[in-house]
């Protein structure tokens, strides 16, 4: 077997210690950064399902409160115009 020149020696060292500085700079950097499920702020993610489930449920009830409004003033409609048919008759009448 050969010896390993000088120079093939420091360039396969250079290139391993190259390789674990770069692991060990890319560790040390991304250390304080969150995990991926922290990144994803889960807790902003629940809380914007919950505030669209009020922001649904609230239209829901406003829709179902609409729609008796609308009922209601239907029936104050008739009743006005009733009112409003019984005073012209008693206005005509005198």
């Amino acid at each position: 077997m050969e010896p390993v020149g000088q120079t093939t020696f420091w360039t396969v060292f250079t290139l391993v210690v190259s390789g674990i500085g770069g692991l060990m700079m890319l560790f040390t950097t991304h250390a304080s950064e969150p995990t991926h499920p922290q990144a994803a702020h889960i807790s902003r993610v629940s809380n914007l399902e919950v505030r669209s489930e009020r922001v649904k449920v609230n239209v829901e009830n406003n829709a179902r409160i609409l729609d008796e409004v609308k009922v209601e003033i239907k029936e104050l409609r008739a009743e006005q115009r009733q009112s409003s048919e019984e005073i012209l008759r008693a206005i005509q009448e005198r």
